[in-house]
């Protein structure tokens, strides 16, 4: 149920910036496309029909971008220096455009 909570509150903003940036959206969001840029990579090789290798591609992306929003929601609520809340949103779209055309 832990998970479930958490997911809850990183949806709705309520995890700090440092947090959901870093942990939901860096390193679990590198760890799963990864992995899908992996398996793709593998289908293309072994001739699999380039419709499954996109399709195992694009897989992590439901994910991407509830993490991406969540943080977000976070950068939108973080009472720090403001210039950090938006140095993450930038990072985020980059980020996000990055796994979407690697």
């Amino acid at each position: 149920m832990k998970v479930f909570a958490s997911l809850k509150a990183l949806w709705l903003g309520q995890l700090p910036l440092q947090e959901a940036f870093w942990r939901y959206t860096i390193t679990y969001d590198l760890i799963l496309n990864l992995a899908a840029t992996m398996a793709a990579l593998t289908l293309v090789l072994t001739e699999a029909p380039i419709i499954l290798a996109a399709i195992v591609h694009f897989l992590p992306l439901p994910y991407s971008l509830f993490a991406a929003t969540g943080t977000w929601r976070s950068a939108d609520r973080y009472e720090g220096n403001p210039s950090l809340a938006s140095t993450a949103k930038i990072a985020i779209i980059i980020w996000i455009g990055f796994w979407l055309f690697f």
